[in-house]
């Protein structure tokens, strides 16, 4: 009868403790996700913009290039007239088209309802493009996926469908994108009629597999001082300190490399492009290479900036650096492919 008694007597005073053991347990996890979610929200967060209302279809098509099906989304206005530009916006590593619209502020579909041309946002394969790096391991290198024949491809269909202008056809590039659009400048740069490449400066020659052509193009650039996975000032690629992609030239040192395939010889010219409150401690410069009939080279610097798109609508999250407001990327990039002349083809 004891043994009986004393049994009740022990679960009921251990019940309590197993509950509050729970509780404590329960609190910790809950304290531990809040605390990772909090950090998450921080460093990795940023809240999308709204998509603007605009007079343009969207359209979202496929394309097969060497056996492969390819997708893209473009940005057509509907008071496209004939002979109108086409410019190619490539996303960055493990982007895609919907995700490039999103970073850019939706600032290039915007630009092409008001100055009438069509936009086109290319997919890479599985997440990235086949640019000209030795040390890329990703699968558009391995298999060595035709980036250069979608591009071409993309061309001859849109002529034959909206008659755009094969001698305004404009790329631009973000991160692994704009190591694309060093490929382009590399291997077809008479395609273009000019280059734009964000977030990413030139690989070193021991980095660079595709076979340069010497020939000219006019090129713009845009880096942050504060990058950190394409190093303003040179040295190793990397997310964060893995997956290494090589080794590339400091910002500054693309924009000579560029100028010099121009052929131009007089020194550059730097200016400061007006401040705006909201962007902080960032601060943004244009130097400017520039002769008289050759291609120009420009490189916007942005003290303190990030691995960014810069716009006016969209801040990318903390953990890839700040994003500054005193220059808009699209406008920016827009505005230049705008002043140059025609480059007709072959």
């Amino acid at each position: 009868m004891s043994n009986l008694m004393q049994r009740p007597e022990r679960s009921l005073t251990t019940v309590p403790v197993r509950r509050r053991a729970l509780t404590i347990g329960g609190a910790i996890v809950g304290a531990s996700a809040l605390a990772v979610a909090a950090v998450y929200r921080y460093f990795a967060y940023a809240p999308s913009p709204v998509q603007p209302t605009f007079n343009a279809e969207v359209v979202k098509d496929r394309i097969t290039i060497d056996g492969r099906e390819r997708t893209y989304t473009a940005i057509i206005p509907r008071a496209l007239p004939a002979g109108a530009p086409l410019l190619f916006v490539f996303h960055g590593s493990l982007q895609d088209a919907d995700g490039m619209r999103v970073a850019t502020g939706y600032g290039f579909d915007t630009l092409a309802e008001q100055e009438r041309f069509i936009v086109i946002y290319p997919n890479g394969y599985k997440g990235n493009w086949h640019d000209c790096r030795t040390a890329a391991d990703y699968p558009a290198r391995t298999e060595n996926i035709d980036d250069n024949g979608l591009v071409l491809g993309l061309i001859a269909r849109f002529h034959d469908a909206y008659g755009i202008d094969r001698a305004r056809v404009f790329a631009a590039g973000y991160s692994n994108g704009g190591q694309l659009v060093f490929r382009f400048a590399a291997e077809m740069p008479e395609r273009f009629a000019g280059l734009a490449a964000i977030a990413a400066t030139q690989p070193t020659p021991d980095n660079f597999e595709c076979d340069a052509s010497g020939r000219p193009v006019p090129m713009l650039l845009m880096s942050g001082t504060r990058d950190p996975i394409a190093p303003y000032n040179g040295g190793v690629i990397s997310l964060f300190g893995f997956k290494p992609r090589g080794t590339a030239l400091s910002a500054l040192e693309t924009a000579r490399h560029f100028a010099q395939i121009n052929s131009i010889t007089a020194p550059p010219t730097t200016s400061a492009l007006d401040h705006r409150e909201t962007s902080g401690d960032t601060r943004v410069t244009l130097t400017t290479y520039a002769e008289d009939n050759k291609d120009p080279v420009i490189v916007y610097t942005i003290m303190n900036g990030g691995h960014v798109v810069p716009n006016p609508i969209y801040s990318a999250p903390r953990l890839v650096g700040r994003t500054t407001h005193d220059v808009d990327a699209p406008r920016a990039i827009w505005t230049f492919f705008a002043g140059l002349p025609p480059r007709p083809q072959r």
